[in-house]
Order: structure tokens, then sequence, then C-alpha cells
């Protein structure tokens, strides 16, 4: 599919970052992803816009194209200014998967006016944001983690990635080389979701289980490894919980859920998916609630790979229970259905049915000013998460 043909699914790029980034995604997916930036540098749009991606300027007429200047409190009314614009290219999108850097002026601005204001349309929202360096400095770091409960407000699933973390495995690399892998891994993530419903292998996972678990299941970590050669599922595995993204498999054993991807090419084994399995169970709680589908692609012949989204905070029993009605991993059919079939439903509005949105704010993840602290937890729950979001209970508004 070429980029003009219009998607139910957008990929939004915020901010110079953003836009890179969102760049970088779309050519590694390929056709079948519709894109668009939003920049307040006319400069910055030039270049995605040469990559093949549409772009928009926000706050034109307030900043002259010259960008935010690193101030968030200009990317926030560029984004006010012009948010209208974005109406012409949300024509039959459902779902819009952003993805912003924060700590500068645009991406932190201007990517919660943004959310709200997709969100105020009734259209889905998965963020996918970055925080800073540490050697960008303490004001850029804090300026990212003040921006986070804005964007957390609207949006229908998060994930944050440090960009220390990111790079971690490439500091003794050179820039050009560093910043490829790091887009690569990032572009694995973010495209995961679509890949698992429009290219399934042996299993597929249901789109509206996709749906269920993105929706319910709070803010997420991600991460991803490849391996190849002999005994490549116990490597890939390993290199899994190695991964820093997972803190070095902590995430993984404090997981109440994974949506895990296995990608490979048409030499895949039976067993090896059995391998893989049996080798993730072993790093996470008994009670993990491991939800896995296949993806065979000949650009992974030769070599397994694996991204996989963890959630904490996991209302396991609310998402049985849609799960049950929805149906759950189906075998895979001879004819998958295309990308505009990923159904995130729109106008869902907090409160109504999520794990968010009371007048107590407390957020995608239910954790509320506990987000930073270690969680209590006793059986498989999260207690600092109120009582009420565990059990799905609907408050009165």
């Amino acid at each position: 599919m070429s980029q003009d043909v219009k998607s139910d699914l957008l990929l939004l790029g915020v901010g110079g970052g953003g836009c890179r980034l969102a760049s970088a995604v779309s050519a590694s997916y390929g056709d079948g992803l519709r894109s668009l930036g939003v920049d307040t540098d006319a400069l910055s749009n030039r270049e995605a816009s040469a990559g093949g991606m549409n772009c928009l300027l926000f706050g034109g007429a307030r900043l002259a194209g010259h960008g935010a200047g690193g101030d968030a409190v200009n990317g926030r009314m560029a984004a006010q200014d012009d948010i209208q614009n974005l109406t012409p290219h949300l024509d039959g999108v459902r779902t819009v998967v952003v993805v912003a850097s924060l700590g500068a002026g645009t991406g932190s601005g201007s990517t919660p006016e943004i959310v709200k204001a997709l969100h105020d349309m009734g259209i889905a929202t998965l963020c996918f944001l970055t925080r800073p360096f540490a050697f960008e400095g303490e004001e850029r770091r804090k300026t990212a983690e003040r921006v986070l409960p804005m964007i957390d407000e609207n949006a229908d699933s998060m994930v944050v990635v440090d960009l220390d973390d990111l790079f971690a495995d490439t500091q003794a690399e050179m820039l050009e080389d560093a910043v490829r892998k790091a887009d690569a891994t990032m572009a694995a993530g973010i495209t995961l979701l679509w890949r698992l419903v429009t290219k399934p292998g042996f299993i597929r996972m249901d789109a509206e289980h996709l749906h269920t678990m993105l929706l319910r299941g709070g803010n997420a970590r991600f991460t991803y490894a490849a391996a190849s050669g002999d005994d490549r599922a116990a490597k890939v595995v390993e290199a899994l919980r190695e991964c820093r993204l997972m803190r070095s498999g902590e995430s993984l054993a404090k997981a109440n859920a994974i949506l895990l991807g296995i990608l490979a090419g048409a030499d895949l084994r039976l067993a090896e998916i059995g391998d893989v399995m049996g080798k993730l169970r072993a790093l996470c709680k008994p009670e993990c609630d491991i939800e896995m589908g296949t993806v065979l692609d000949p650009q992974f012949n030769g070599r397994i790979e694996l991204v996989a989204m963890t959630f904490e905070s996991w209302m396991a029993a609310v998402v049985a229970e849609e799960i049950q009605k929805e149906g759950a991993v189906t075998v895979a059919s001879d004819q998958p259905p295309v990308a505009e079939e990923f159904p995130i439903h729109p106008g869902v509005k907090k409160g109504r049915g999520g794990a968010k949105g009371s007048k107590l704010s407390f957020g995608a993840t239910g954790r509320g000013k506990f987000q930073n602290v270690e969680p209590t937890v006793f059986k498989g729950q999260d207690l600092d998460i109120p009582t009420f979001m565990r059990r799905g209970i609907q408050l009165d508004r």
C-alpha cells in the first residue's frame, strides 16, 4: 500500500526528534504505514519531507519557522495556534501512534496538546516517548518528567524509553552506526503490533486481543533482541533478559503480563517457539500472563528476533473478561488482514470502561504519585493501585 492510500492508522512524529524517529520507523516497515510529522522548525520539516514523510509546521505565525528554542511553553502555544491543521490529515483515522522526544521545546510542549486534541476527537493514542540523555543536563530531564503526567492523562497507552538505555550497547560505536541501531530498536517496538496482525506466522495474535492488552494494560516497557546460528532460540531469550531496556531482567521478573512477538523467516521451527516460551516463562512470575504471536517474513531468514512489551500494572480480571468476550489467539489464515484492521477503537473516554480517568487522577498506570517508587505487590497485585481500579469498578463522576 503506498503512502497516499488512506489508512485508519497514523504514525505521528512530534518535534525534531519525533519526526526523525517516525521517518526511520516508516522506512523500516515499508509501505503500509501512513505517517505525518509535526514541528515548529521549518528546516526540520523540510528534512523529514525529503525522507518521504508528510509534515506540518506549527506556530508559523508565532515562531516564523525557527523552532521553539528549547522552550516547552513555545511548543505548547504553537500547538494551540495550529492544532486545527491536523484535522484534514485525520480523515478515517481511528488510531494514532505518537512518537516524541521529550526534554526540549516542541516535543515537550506540543505533545500533550496534540494527544488531548486526539482524545477529544475520539481517536485512540499509543505514545512512544523518549527521555533525554543524562549528559543533556538536569533541566531537560526535569522538563521531560513534568510533561509525562500531562500526556498520560489523555493517552490510551504509553511506552517511555530512556535514551541512555536505548544506546547502552552502542557506546563504543561510531555515532552514525549507534543512531541507526537505536532507530532499528525503536522501530521494532513501534511496528510490532502491525506485524503481528498483518504478517502472522504459525500463531496469529488476534487483533481484538491486542486492543484489549494495550487499553487495559497501563504503561509498559519494551525491549528487542536478535540471535542467529545454532541454539538461536536460547540465545535470543538470554539476549532479551540482558537488555538494559528491561533492566537486565528485572522488568521481566516483575511483569504481570507480557506481549511477545517472535519474528523469523520460513526456517522457524515449532520446537524453537516452544523453547523460547519455556525459557521466557522461567524468567517470569508463575502467574504472569504471556500473550504471544509469531511473524513470518523473509527479511528475518536465518535469525530469530523477539520484541516484548511488559506490563506491571495489569488488570487481569478485567482483561480476562474482555478476552473471553472477544476471542484470543487464533491459527493464522492464508489471507492476513490489512493494517487498517487493527482495531484500537476510538471514543473510549477515560473512566468509561478503561483503567484511567476518575477525578482522583491516578493516571494510566493507576499508581499516581506512587509511579516512581517500588510497588507493593501481594499475590501478583500492586496494592498501590486503588482497589476500585484493580477490580474494574466504575465510580460515579
